[in-house]
């Protein structure tokens, strides 16, 4: 008899071991930033307005490095984001979601916003090549133009697939693959709220 209560306090506790190991699944990804990493930007927003890191100071920061002629990834990637902000509810107004561009050639203000216009909450910044070079490469973002042969666009953009989360501060504190779920992000945002 004694064999019989004990069994289902075993089957209990290795149901909770699961569950709390499950949990931490979709965090094995996240890259946790140390001080090598600077958010310092000193851009323009879709708007035509200066947008530097210090606008943003008191909010957490969910940036994405892509570019609007993207034709896949970066689309996955906003889609993300908004989901992300959905997940996030009324907290949503509490985190400042950039989209920053890796190709300033095709990418101006405009470009930017008419892009953007389905989601007013995520804000798209450019500026000059020199700008944004300085920016990624303090983040230690890779981007490379690709030319294409036989194509109207003429070139194209490699870049990796990464959102960043700043802390309020904007000091970058994850790297996160765009496949990341979307529950993983949002939590990873709570954390900063």
């Amino acid at each position: 008899m004694a064999a019989v209560r004990f069994f289902p306090g075993i089957v209990a506790i290795l149901v909770l071991a699961a569950c709390s190991e499950q949990a931490d699944l979709p965090r094995r990804d996240v890259i946790e930033l140390n001080a090598t990493f600077d958010a310092d930007f000193d851009l323009v927003d879709a708007n035509g307005d200066a947008a530097t890191d210090e606008r943003f100071e008191g909010k957490p920061m969910l940036i994405y490095y892509g570019f609007t002629a993207c034709p896949d990834v970066c689309p996955a990637a906003l889609g993300a984001m908004t989901a992300t902000l959905d997940g996030l509810g009324k907290d949503a107004a509490k985190v400042q979601p950039l989209f920053i561009t890796v190709d300033p050639k095709r990418d101006t203000p405009d470009r930017l916003k008419d892009h953007l216009a389905y989601d007013g909450r995520i804000l798209g910044l450019t500026g000059t090549d020199e700008a944004l070079t300085a920016g990624r490469k303090a983040m230690n973002v890779y981007a490379k133009e690709v030319p294409l042969e036989n194509s109207a666009m003429t070139y194209t953009v490699d870049h990796q697939r990464l959102f960043y989360i700043t802390d309020k501060a904007g000091a970058p504190i994850y790297a996160l693959p765009d496949t990341t779920p979307t529950d993983t992000i949002v939590a990873l945002l709570r954390e900063q709220l």
